[in-house]
């Protein structure tokens, strides 16, 4: 949606977006550099390489003040976006209210089993993804828009772009005829207008537990022109049949849950694929793919940008869970600098 964002409440949504790109794109070069400098042989592990990186830079100005400006930040975006939405509530509202008899269909189930993890406060967005009622809003038109995509954040340097790397993921399906196509996770919509473009023929599904991000993705649907089947539930708990779906897309979701919940949500789309049928992800490297430095950016937001399961995903084996669940033909694999977005891909056995 094209927001009406009035001038004062842009420009301080403007000044977020500078200030991380400054962050992430200037002060953390220079630390970057100068722990390069410092460190000759980076240990190996991750405990260890946060203990290099806190005693080569613990006096480092630039790489305090990037760590200082990167939590301010993430908080500070829902402290300006949320009054930015509320400005223009009437106009989102209208955007919002879709014809129920539009193509596609929306179905929620407020009584879903919803998992601990999904109250975990992802990315300190304040009272969580349903926090407010127009919280896909103040994601993805305010904070993404004009914060996150000039400016970077976590595993996106500044300056890349958040939709193109979905489109990235998309292409890395081994095939372009699938009957039908699921995204778990699927928030607002974001990665499903992705997997629309490259599977154009196929039956999309999106499941997704915040209602204020399905009904966004719903009115994007309609407003695009996409038929989108969306599904209230959890990723371990689809209730799809059995083998009914040719693939699946998970972006970025496994370093927001816990690795019991990615066995599950693994186990899960084992069971909807049908034989034949492939599964895509595209997510953060796992530590050992990144340099000491990098990887200790990475781990920092466990404590301090609302990822608490950060840390374990950094050192999950998903290729080996995979295979655990029942995948064959499993291949891990990185694009772009820094290995970012990480593929890992596999193949329910069987014939169509």
């Amino acid at each position: 949606m094209d927001v009406p964002v009035k001038q004062r409440s842009r420009a301080g949504l403007d000044f977020l977006g500078a200030l991380q790109g400054y962050a992430g794109g200037v002060l953390q070069a220079a630390a970057a550099e100068r722990y390069a400098q410092l460190e000759t042989e980076p240990p190996a592990e991750l405990a260890d390489r946060r203990r290099s990186v806190n005693e080569r830079l613990g006096d480092h100005g630039p790489w305090l003040f990037d760590r200082l400006f990167t939590r301010y930040v993430a908080e500070e975006i829902y402290v300006r976006a949320i009054p930015a939405a509320e400005e223009s509530r009437a106009a989102i509202e209208e955007w919002l209210d879709v014809p129920e008899d539009a193509p596609g269909s929306l179905t929620l189930n407020p009584a879903a089993d919803v998992p601990a993890y999904f109250h975990a406060g992802f990315h300190l967005t304040t009272g969580g993804w349903d926090g407010h009622d127009l919280m896909g809003v103040v994601i993805h038109d305010l904070g993404y828009r004009y914060v996150l995509m000039p400016g970077g954040v976590g595993a996106v340097r500044t300056g890349e772009n958040l939709m193109d790397q979905r489109t990235q993921v998309a292409m890395e399906a081994p095939r372009r005829d699938y009957r039908t196509v699921l995204e778990v996770g699927c928030g607002n919509g974001r990665m499903l207008t992705a997997l629309s473009a490259v599977f154009p023929g196929s039956e999309t599904i999106g499941i997704e537990l915040s209602e204020t991000q399905l009904r966004y993705a719903r009115a994007r649907a309609v407003h695009e022109g996409y038929d989108w089947t969306l599904l209230q539930a959890p990723a371990e708990r689809t209730g799809l049949p059995d083998a009914s779906v040719g693939l699946v897309s998970i972006f970025t979701l496994f370093h927001e849950t816990p690795p019991t919940a990615t066995k599950e949500i693994l186990r899960e789309m084992f069971r909807v694929l049908e034989p034949g049928g492939d599964l895509v992800m595209g997510d953060i490297a796992p530590f050992e793919r990144n340099g000491a430095f990098r990887s200790v950016v990475l781990d920092w937001e466990t404590e301090h940008r609302g990822e608490p399961f950060m840390r374990s995903y950094l050192q999950l084996d998903l290729p080996s869970l995979m295979e655990e669940a029942g995948f064959t033909d499993v291949k891990a694999y990185g694009l772009n600098r820094g290995d970012y977005p990480w593929i890992v891909r596999g193949r329910k056995e069987g014939n169509l």
